[in-house]
């Protein structure tokens, strides 16, 4: 069984309550991943680490002992795990639509084992694979392995040691044991697969302005072939970076240009002498790995910079890498994150960004870059044959006053309007008719998707449009130059599907899913063919729940909750939709169930800052929209209140939710006792916060803090928002 390490399994599934294989693969130190129960389904996974789905369970955890895993001993255990068990097979079909099944029993005379093979072949059928499927018995029985072999099993005899036996012939005669470099992240670091080398993608690719003309962000070798111009702040940025500021935030909403301006920034640091780098943000962040890949810079004498692009997505991985690096103060390594601005404000940063960062937003054209823009336009020949004839003849100061006023300095939609006269939803949608009609189903809904918030990817259109296997390169073919799909996890055949950019996809889907129920639809539609064995799918959940997710689109309260139940039940480990749900319980007025919400998800997952402060935001809504109290009762519940509250400010001193939840609570108790010094506190620890941070959120927060104190403002609502928190 040490073998069983050596090779290169895509996944393992078992119904043995033994740890013998995670055992075996802890002592050749190899990384994997054991799923017993729903509750692990979105913890981090190393790359390359195997996944081991144990179906019935696995020995030493058992709800008998307050674990969230269950062993299955009886009738009622089997039917407890049976949606646990629905999502392994879920993941047995993609695995077996790429990849050989090796199923391993005593004896075909076994029902469990019997049951077992219909199962693969009925998995097997659905995916509408060709790949194989091998049985091997070790007690030998000719007549049934005959009958298993005219179903298309190919049945062997044998013992674990003859099995393996016979593979270790087949393994390579050298292996790599140990390897030493030089380079800032060698070959065989865990970054490599996921992470782009700036100076080697900029040397190396070729340039393609067809696809960055259709919305793409220009890649490293554009950026280097002269397809992009000049933007305003780079020089600023690269200035900055190259001084005392560490880390440079991009914010802004999707088309103005973001991530070109972080990849031309990291290009020019790269020709000045830094190592360049960019993360894919599909991937997990490894903080571990980039610390260590700091302390060699600085180890050096060398410096490097790395661009984290929709940092959103894996916010509390760059919080935590940012304290790393400044606990070590290692300043060796630069971060230039990018983030839409709405995904950014309502999520906890760490106090080290702005201490030691620049924020810039990000929005239209000013003057000089439209000019700049212009005479790229000008002097690129394979650009200028494309300007539409409503641009030629004028002179280029005509032409930036009809852009600006045009476009109103958007950047892609500038781009787009040099080219064309049209309005840009037109245009969109004249392209959207002279589609197949058999593919635009499928390019609509992958529009919505994408403008929902969900990474979209092969398997998942799959069973949500009930597409065949045979019929998906098909779809590519006829959606070509409109959808593209690129590599996410080639290993467990994971691909996804993007549109050209996320504004066309946005015109799409508010065209083509215009009322609510649409929407309503194809959001419990995503929801039920979540396959949360997948870390992707378990980001969509995420995503939908975010600000601008599919999830705000739904006007309905209640189908809003409908949906978060469906996410638990999904992936009970998963905390953003137990906080959305918790939010919009208290919101509504809900109190006993939010109430009970809290409770269970204590008694889940344990407390954390969000809950916390929902435990507050819940005393205090209940005291404030509570009809027939007496003030000497609401004094008394906002005093709970607020003494749970100064709990939570003496953890977390510059939080902004903390502060903006305390803000609440003592404004509350001024109206109900008059007393002004709980106003004056709340504003100290505010003014606090911002001398220390800088933060530009916390300088808006007082200013608001301030009008709703004040008597004259009667406009400003009671309670903000409360925020969504993603870690």
């Amino acid at each position: 069984m040490l073998n069983i390490a050596d090779f290169d399994w895509v996944s393992i599934f078992t119904t043995n309550y033994d740890d013998l294989v995670e055992k075996v693969y802890n002592k050749k130190d190899r990384d994997i991943r054991v799923f017993s129960s729903n509750f692990d389904f979105g913890e981090p996974e190393a790359p390359g680490g195997v996944p081991i789905f144990k179906i019935h369970g696995t020995i030493g955890l058992d709800t008998a002992d307050g674990h969230r895993s269950r062993m299955v001993l009886t009738t009622e255990d089997n039917d407890l795990c049976e949606e646990y068990r629905e999502a392994l097979y879920d993941r047995l079909r993609t695995d077996i639509s790429a990849h050989d099944l090796i199923i391993i029993g005593h004896s075909l005379s076994d029902p469990d084992l019997d049951s077992i093979i219909k199962r693969a072949l009925k998995l097997k059928e659905q995916s509408g694979t060709s790949r194989n499927i091998f049985l091997l018995v070790f007690n030998e029985d000719e007549d049934r392995a005959l009958l298993h072999e005219t179903k298309g099993i190919k049945v062997s005899f044998g013992g674990i040691d003859e099995f393996f036996f016979e593979l270790a012939k087949r393994k390579p005669e050298r292996r790599k044991v140990y390897e030493t470099s030089d380079e800032v992240i060698p070959p065989g670091s865990v970054l490599n697969p996921i992470t782009i080398n700036v100076r080697h993608h900029a040397e190396t690719h070729a340039t393609d302005f067809n696809r960055m003309f259709s919305g793409s962000p220009p890649s490293f070798a554009d950026i280097r072939g002269g397809l992009t111009f000049s933007r305003s702040l780079q020089s600023n940025i690269v200035s900055q970076l190259l001084g005392d500021i560490q880390y440079e935030i991009l914010l802004g909403a999707s088309g103005v240009g973001k991530t070109a301006l972080a990849r031309k920034v990291a290009l020019e640091l790269v020709e000045k002498g830094f190592h360049g780098w960019e993360h894919q943000s599909d991937k997990q962040l490894f903080v571990d790995e980039w610390l260590t890949t700091a302390k060699r810079l600085a180890d050096k004498g060398e410096a490097g910079v790395l661009i984290l692009d929709e940092a959103h997505l894996y916010l509390s991985d760059v919080n935590r890498l940012v304290d790393g690096l400044a606990s070590n103060e290692n300043s060796a390594l630069k971060l230039l994150i990018a983030c839409a601005k709405n995904h950014w404000k309502p999520r906890v940063k760490s106090p080290e960004l702005f201490r030691f960062g620049e924020v810039h937003e990000l929005s239209q054209l000013d003057h000089s870059e439209v000019g700049g823009l212009l005479s790229f336009v000008e002097q690129s020949p394979q650009i200028a044959k494309l300007v539409d004839n409503s641009f030629r003849g004028f002179t280029k100061q005509e032409k930036r006053r009809r852009l600006i006023e045009r476009c109103n300095r958007d950047f892609f939609v500038c781009l787009k309007n040099i080219f064309a006269s049209e309005n840009f939803d037109t245009i969109i949608l004249k392209e959207y008719a002279s589609i197949n009609p058999d593919y635009q189903d499928v390019y609509k809904h992958i529009c919505a998707l994408e403008s929902f918030g969900v990474r979209v990817h092969r398997q998942l259109l799959i069973r949500l449009l009930r597409i065949s296997a045979e019929d998906v390169g098909l779809v590519l073919r006829n959606l070509d130059g409109l959808v593209e799909e690129y590599e996410i996890d080639a290993r467990n055949s994971v691909f996804g599907w993007r549109g050209r950019h996320l504004v066309i996809s946005e015109i799409i889907s508010r065209h083509k899913f215009n009322n609510q129920d649409e929407v309503f639809g194809l959001l419990k539609k995503v929801v039920s063919n979540i396959s949360p064995t997948y870390s992707i799918e378990i980001r969509t959940l995420r995503q939908l729940c975010s600000f601008d997710g599919g999830l705000p689109r739904i006007g309905n309260v209640k189908d809003q909750n409908e949906l978060l139940r469906m996410m638990i039940s999904v992936a009970p480990k998963e905390r953003v939709p137990r906080h959305r749900l918790i939010n919009n319980l208290i919101g509504s007025g809900a109190f006993p169930d939010a109430e009970t919400e809290i409770r269970v998800f204590e008694n889940d997952l344990g407390p954390d800052g969000p809950v916390r402060r929902y435990k507050v935001r819940l005393l205090v809504e209940r005291a404030v929209s509570t009809i027939g109290l007496m003030p000497e009762d609401k004094a008394s519940m906002l005093n709970e209140a607020y003494t749970a509250a100064c709990k939570i400010l003496k953890r977390e001193p510059e939080s902004r939710q903390t502060l903006q939840l305390y803000g609440d609570v003592c404004l509350e108790l001024f109206k109900v006792t008059g007393d002004y010094s709980f106003v004056d506190d709340a504003l100290s620890c505010m003014k606090s916060a911002e001398q220390d941070l800088g933060d530009p959120d916390i300088t808006r927060l007082i200013y608001r803090f301030e009008q709703r104190v004040s008597p004259a403002s009667q406009s400003v609502p009671e309670f903000e928002t409360m925020e969504l928190e993603t870690d």
